[in-house]
């Protein structure tokens, strides 16, 4: 399976990226989510693993990401959550969480996606 991970800050882009490829997972980064778009076009990635800060994204976008069977695993805390555009959000893991409820995470995103 391969995972974009979205976030704006790099050290958190840096961590999320070594741990899931030391998982045994493949990943790619975007720092800004008009670069998720870019990616998804070019390459095959089974999930976007993004903080929700997609409001740079224009509705041709979203309904593109929308339509695509990428799935879509939302990062955020209690207060963004209730704040969050839930256009594409496939399913949401609150922040902070431990490793143990991002594999969870990942494993059903995988059970979801078409074969």
């Amino acid at each position: 399976m391969k995972i974009l991970i979205h976030n704006e800050r790099a050290d958190v882009l840096s961590f999320l990226r070594e741990h899931i490829i030391n998982h045994g997972y493949r990943a790619g980064i975007a720092e800004k989510a008009s670069e998720i778009i870019v990616m998804l076009s070019s390459e095959q990635y089974n999930v976007v693993l993004t903080n929700g800060g997609m409001k740079e994204l224009n509705s041709d976008q979203c309904s593109w990401l929308k339509a695509s069977s990428t799935f879509v695993i939302g990062i955020t805390d209690k207060k963004k959550f209730a704040e969050s555009p839930t256009f594409n959000i496939d399913m949401y893991l609150q922040s902070p969480f431990e490793s143990s409820m991002l594999w969870q995470a990942l494993t059903s995103a995988e059970k979801r996606l078409p074969i």
